[in-house]
C-alpha cells in the first residue's frame, strides 16, 4: 500500500510543482501532512532507510520523470507523516563547463535520499521539512 501511496504522490508533486511556487510547495508539504506526534492513528513508523528504498522503486514505475526532487519531496512527505524531520537541500557543482544542479534529502546529518557523492554539489538552498530536529 504504501508503495502505492508513494507512486501517487510523484504525479502529486508534478502537479505541485506545476502550479505552485517553490515557497508555496514546501509551505503546503509542512502544513499539509501532519507529525506523528499529532495523529497517532497514523501507521506504525517504518524505517528510513525502508522508506528511501520505497520511493526509489516507486519512482522507477511512476508515469512522470522521477527527478531527483520529485524524489526527496515524496520521501520527505512520507518520513513527516511519521514525525520524522528532514533537511531538503539545493546544490549546484560544475562539471565539463556545465552547471549541474541536484536536490538530497537528510535526515539526522546524513544523506538518505540523493547521490552517494551530494557533497560535491555546493549546496544554495537548505531547508527544514516536518517534524523533529531534521
Amino acid at each position: 500500500m504504501l508503495l502505492v501511496r508513494a507512486w501517487s504522490l510523484f504525479l502529486l508533486v508534478e502537479l505541485a510543482l506545476r502550479v505552485l511556487s517553490f515557497d508555496r510547495l514546501l509551505a503546503f508539504l509542512r502544513s499539509a501532512a501532519p507529525d506523528r506526534r499529532d495523529h497517532p492513528a497514523v501507521e506504525r513508523p517504518i524505517p528510513v532507510a525502508r522508506l528511501a528504498w520505497l520511493v526509489e522503486v516507486a519512482g522507477r514505475y511512476a508515469t512522470v520523470p522521477p527527478t531527483c526532487l520529485k524524489s526527496a519531496l515524496v520521501l520527505a512527505w512520507l518520513l513527516r507523516r511519521q514525525g520524522v524531520g528532514t533537511t531538503l537541500r539545493l546544490g549546484v557543482a560544475r562539471r565539463g563547463g556545465r552547471v549541474l544542479a541536484h536536490a538530497w534529502l537528510e535526515h539526522d546529518g546524513r544523506v538518505i535520499l540523493g547521490l552517494p557523492d551530494a557533497e560535491a554539489y555546493e549546496t544554495v538552498l537548505s531547508t527544514a521539512v516536518g517534524g523533529g530536529d531534521g
